[in-house]
């Protein structure tokens, strides 16, 4: 991995320190070219000039190949979203639910994968029950095992939660749950283009994900996997006329084949084609290499860290159980005075709920500072992080 080329290709890291992954990173230049290339045309050339809507029509759906191929699905399982809010929201107003059905929702869950489940506890009457993780974050399958019932419809949790880093044992929880007859969905926001996302692997039947975090792309960029058996049993929330038909001679409705029928009008062109310029990049540096990065840069990051006084870490104390995501506080310092300390020094991180209240309930805080790193990010920049927090409570 040529760290120094990656870092010029991406041109604020000469000047600012960015640890904010786990919310959106920083695009490399190769995707924002793609995007802007595509903006021009749209007005230089023509955005529904025949040939170049046909040439751009084939480009998205080389995107969902390349997507599709990153994930070990199939091209007609994937579907493109504007977000893994929007993926995790199709499934659940997709599912055909009866009053008394319940789903499983690690108590690990931001508001994304939790108040879909709850307006449909309202609007369905189904049963939210709520698995919790252990004191560090992590969930069993055991857990999982233990929770359901007959009545029990999905299991939903994330590979690798907003909030502590912890990476779960997501293939574990998805053979549980297939053992059992119930259907899951992985939450893989913060994961794809980090970990091995494999769905073959995590044996998932569906998969929300999206680009603009651990990928690299930009805002807008979300897809969805559907295992392909699972796709005619859910309801598209949305019709119109990218993934539908209707013969007004019969009255007669249809929608297109495949998960593309979760798309409705016409899609998010730039977004999806920086996601296909993202993908090639992570590709070519290899999901494996980063992720060992990222590991690397995770426990040098908590072992330096740890050495600053008052230093409280949230999350796993083995640091092999956890990527990336570096939540914490400082006793009697609040975290939003550091993160103010450190953004006049060029430096982004973040300090929040995270919209993880289970969590942060867990360690008896409302709020915590949060360093998230990729592997752009060096050691050095860890050093002068770690220094510029000192100061700040000093």
């Amino acid at each position: 991995m040529d760290i120094q080329a990656i870092r010029a290709g991406s041109p604020l890291t000469a000047s600012t320190i960015y640890l904010d992954t786990a919310a959106a990173s920083l695009p490399p230049d190769a995707v924002l070219d793609t995007v802007r290339s595509y903006l021009l045309d749209t007005g230089h050339v023509g955005i529904y000039l025949p040939a170049f809507r046909k040439q751009t029509y084939a480009r998205v759906e080389a995107v969902r190949g390349k997507l599709a191929a990153l994930l070990n699905a199939a091209a007609d399982e994937i579907a493109f979203t504007k977000n893994a809010t929007e993926s995790i929201s199709i499934v659940a107003r997709g599912i055909a639910w009866q009053a008394g059905d319940e789903v499983l929702v690690a108590d690990t869950e931001m508001l994304s994968n939790l108040l879909p489940w709850r307006r449909l506890e309202q609007s369905h009457g189904i049963v939210v029950k709520m698995v919790a993780a252990n004191a560090e974050g992590l969930l069993s399958p055991e857990s999982f095992a233990a929770a359901i019932t007959p009545r029990t419809r999905l299991v939903t949790f994330s590979h690798l939660p907003n909030s502590t880093g912890a990476v779960q044992p997501a293939a574990q929880i998805c053979a549980v749950a297939r053992e059992r007859g119930v259907m899951t969905l992985v939450n893989a926001a913060q994961s794809v283009g980090m970990l091995r996302s494999d769905v073959a692997e995590l044996g998932c039947d569906f998969l929300a994900g999206c680009g603009r975090k651990a990928l690299r792309a930009t805002e807008g960029s979300g897809f969805l996997y559907v295992r392909r058996e699972l796709i005619e049993q859910i309801e598209p929330p949305l019709v119109g006329w990218w993934n539908g038909a209707y013969d007004r001679a019969t009255g007669a409705l249809s929608l297109v084949a495949g998960a593309k029928r979760f798309e409705a009008g016409c899609p998010i062109v730039p977004a999806i084609l920086g996601l296909g310029t993202a993908i090639d990049y992570a590709t070519e540096i290899g999901i494996d290499a980063i992720e060992a990065r990222v590991r690397d840069l995770t426990e040098y990051a908590v072992a330096k860290f740890s050495a600053i006084p008052g230093f409280e870490l949230y999350g796993p104390t083995n640091v092999a159980d956890r990527i990336g995501i570096v939540p914490f506080n400082v006793r009697g310092i609040d975290p939003a005075t550091i993160v103010a300390a450190l953004e006049a020094q060029q430096c982004i991180i973040e300090a929040g709920n995270f919209m993880a209240d289970a969590i942060l309930a867990r360690y008896g805080v409302s709020t915590m500072a949060r360093v998230s790193l990729h592997y752009f990010n060096t050691h050095e920049e860890i050093d002068r992080v770690a220094a510029l927090i000192r100061a700040a409570i000093a």
